[in-house]
């Protein structure tokens, strides 16, 4: 039985401070009136997209960098090496990139589970939802996060928004995992960082994609064992993320590699090139809308 209307989905990925582009991407929406009728998100995108699926409100997810704000120095953990940088970061940052610059990231000094403790990202969590639920969303509304345990994609959307916003947004190695309903989960971001499958998952006949991780770029030099890790990694991740955005009605892609995921310095900046990036998609979201219309029409009529 073919549903009595289309559904949109908007798919919001994660990239940390780059995210702060899905805020502008869902004003310019709600201004062009394209309905969004199912959200999901991954890392940042869960959080953005579970505060606008909560109240509904463009003007309440604009807190959100506001929060990051706040609290900037905490959640600057650009850990590029290069000495002019290092120059502006805290002692601790500075030590951190030390370290992982000499290839110290096996060694005995970074054996932690993590490197923050999560505090403030907990303080934001909770003063943007607080202990409401899943079941209090205007929006239906779902996370991603991953289980280490079994290395499975886990699709969040009952029990408190707060948990399930927290693992989504745990980075590996920089947060605690977190355990929840016999799991250990971190960002969503590892299996999903657009969870188009998810939107799809939920319902959506038509998704809206969008990207904010930076595009791979061209290296030529490799000092030590650790880049070369790194840089396997970022390999896949640009690969698995390539593929899964073709799954994608339309994808926008806000210009937002030139902002580290950490620096939280400039949210109007990344808000901005959300509203740019989804206007330059209005017309070609329009247009595919209309053809989808077109075909789901014909198959509800013939079933």
């Amino acid at each position: 039985m073919v549903s009595k209307r289309l559904k949109i989905g908007l798919a919001l990925g994660g990239g940390g401070a780059r995210g702060l582009a899905h805020i502008g991407v869902i004003k310019t929406l709600e201004k062009e009136r394209t309905p969004i009728d199912i959200i999901t998100g991954t890392s940042m995108g869960a959080i953005i997209g579970g505060v606008y699926a909560l109240n509904k409100d463009t003007e309440e997810i604009k807190k959100i960098a506001d929060k990051y704000a706040e609290i900037i120095h905490t959640f600057n953990l650009n850990l590029n090496f290069s000495q002019e940088e290092r120059k502006e970061k805290p002692l601790f940052l500075k030590r951190i990139a030390d370290l992982l610059k000499k290839g110290y990231i096996l060694n005995q000094e970074l054996r932690n589970k993590y490197l923050n403790e999560g505090e403030e990202l907990r303080k934001i969590l909770r003063e943007l939802v607080g202990d409401r639920t899943f079941a209090e969303v205007k929006i239906p509304f779902a996370v991603v996060a991953t289980d280490l345990i079994k290395g499975e994609k886990i699709i969040l959307q009952d029990g408190e928004l707060f948990n399930a916003l927290l693992a989504s947004a745990s980075i590996p190695g920089i947060f605690p995992p977190i355990s929840l309903n016999r799991k250990i989960l971190v960002d969503g971001g590892i299996v999903e960082v657009v969870p188009i499958e998810t939107a799809r998952t939920l319902g959506a006949d038509f998704v809206i994609a969008v990207s904010v991780s930076s595009s791979l770029k061209k290296k030529y030099e490799f000092n030590n064992a650790v880049e070369i890790l790194f840089r396997s990694d970022e390999i896949t991740s640009n690969y698995l993320r390539r593929l899964q955005l073709s799954f994608a009605d339309v994808v926008i892609t806000p210009k937002v590699g030139r902002f580290h995921w950490s620096d939280f310095s400039k949210p109007e900046q990344c808000i901005r090139e959300g509203e740019i990036a989804a206007q330059s998609s209005i017309l070609e979201i329009k247009k595919k809308l209309k053809q989808k219309r077109g075909i789901w029409w014909k198959r509800l009529f013939s079933s």
